[in-house]
C-alpha cells in the first residue's frame, strides 16, 4: 500500500486517542451489534462517523446504491448473519443524497459491468420518469430519486423470508434513512418496514379457503 495511507491512518489514531485517550481499549470487548446498517459504497462517509452507535454496536453492509437485491449472494450472507446468529433488532437502510450512482441513472450514462447492477435502479427511474420530468432542478431530480431508491430496498428487505419472519413476530425493525453531505445530518426518511405483524402466506391461504368453503 501506498505509505500514504498508512501515514493518514496514523493521523487518524492521533486525533482519535486525543479526544478519547481510551478509544480503542474496549473495542475488542463490546458486546454484538444490535443493529445492520445497508448503506452506499459510493459515500466516502462510514456509519460510524455518520452515526456514532457506541455500545450499541452496528453490522455495517455496503454496496453501489445501497440496493437490498436477491441476487447479492454478499448481502444475503450478512442479513443471514445478522438476524440468526447476532440477532439484531433494527435495519437501517440509508442512501444519501447527490449519490453520483443514482446521477449516472438519472443522466442515462453507461456504468459498463455496473449497468447490469444498477439495473432495479433504472427501471425505478423510468417508473417515476414523469414525476422526476416535473422537477425542474437536477439536484432535487437526485434527491427524489434517492428517496424512492430507499422505499424501494425497504420493501425489498421487507419482503425477505428471514426479515419477513422477524417482523412478523415484532422482534425486528427496519427504517429507511438519508444523509446530506452538505451539511452531515442524517434524517428520518419516514420510510419504515411494517411495524404490526402480518399474517403469513399460509395462514392467508388457510382464511381465504375459509371464506370460499360452503
Amino acid at each position: 500500500m501506498s505509505s500514504s495511507i498508512f501515514r493518514k491512518n496514523l493521523a487518524w489514531v492521533a486525533e482519535q486517542t486525543q479526544a478519547d485517550p481510551h478509544v480503542f481499549t474496549g473495542i475488542g470487548k463490546t458486546p454484538d451489534p444490535r443493529i445492520l446498517w445497508i448503506g452506499c459504497s459510493d459515500n466516502p462517509h462510514s456509519s460510524l462517523e455518520i452515526a456514532p452507535f457506541g455500545r450499541e454496536g452496528c453490522l455495517v453492509h455496503r454496496n453501489l446504491g445501497n440496493q437490498v437485491s436477491a441476487q447479492d449472494a454478499n448481502l444475503l450472507a450478512t442479513l443471514a448473519y445478522a438476524i440468526d446468529s447476532l440477532q439484531i433488532e433494527r435495519i437501517v437502510v440509508c442512501g444519501h443524497y447527490g449519490c453520483h450512482c443514482l446521477r449516472h441513472v438519472l443522466r442515462g450514462k453507461a456504468l459498463g459491468a455496473a449497468d447490469y447492477w444498477t439495473s432495479p435502479i433504472r427501471s425505478l427511474f423510468r417508473q417515476h420518469r414523469r414525476q422526476l420530468d416535473e422537477i425542474v432542478s437536477e439536484e432535487a431530480q437526485i434527491q427524489t430519486l434517492c428517496e424512492l431508491n430507499v422505499r424501494m430496498q425497504v420493501r425489498n428487505l421487507a419482503e425477505h423470508p428471514l426479515v419477513e419472519a422477524r417482523l412478523a413476530v415484532g422482534s425486528l425493525k427496519i427504517d429507511g434513512a438519508m444523509w446530506s453531505a452538505r451539511d452531515g445530518l442524517l434524517r428520518d426518511s419516514g420510510i419504515a418496514g411494517p411495524r404490526t405483524p402480518r399474517p403469513s402466506r399460509r395462514a392467508s391461504a388457510a382464511s381465504a379457503d375459509m371464506m370460499t368453503a360452503p
